[in-house]
């Protein structure tokens, strides 16, 4: 009688397929939480670009500026300078912009103003987020997708249902 050690091929298959199942049912879940790191990320950031835009602000005779000037003299990181994103999505800003629901404060005449707006790269992240002069993180409707969580709508405050 041989007396073999190992794993037969059908045990091994089987427990291919175990793993298969396990993995299937995981990936889902793993996708799902990096998209809500990138939404949270995304807000963050938006909050210290407000908060940077204020600084500037209060040092530069009440004018805002946009993020290259920002991160020129060094009231943001550098990453908001360049044309990549930060966690899956792309910052601009516009010293002109308005982001929907923030009240309008001032003249409009730059650079009395800023709006800053975090667009989702394909698949990295499913809302687009504004943020403005009253320092309120909203949702926003770019490329009219119209995508919002439930019980919310374009300018709409995050964390706020109607």
């Amino acid at each position: 009688m041989k007396n073999e050690k190992g794993f037969s091929l059908v045990e091994l298959m089987i427990i291919v397929g175990i793993i298969g199942i396990i993995a299937a049912m995981a990936i889902p879940s793993l996708v799902t939480s990096r998209m809500a790191a990138n939404e949270a990320s995304a807000i963050q950031c938006l909050r210290t670009v407000g908060s940077a835009e204020l600084a500037f602000s209060a040092s530069h005779n009440q004018q805002y500026t946009n993020l290259t000037s920002l991160a020129a003299e060094s009231y943001l990181d550098s990453r908001f300078s360049s044309t990549g994103y930060i966690n899956g999505y792309t910052y601009t800003a516009d010293c002109d912009a308005t982001v929907l629901g923030a009240p309008i404060t001032g003249a409009l005449t730059p650079p009395s103003n800023f709006g800053v707006l975090a667009v989702p790269n394909t698949g990295l992240g499913r809302f687009t987020y504004g943020i403005s002069l009253d320092q309120v993180v909203r949702f926003e409707d770019v490329g009219g997708t119209g995508t919002y969580p439930p019980g919310s709508s374009a300018g709409s405050p995050i964390g706020k249902t109607t």
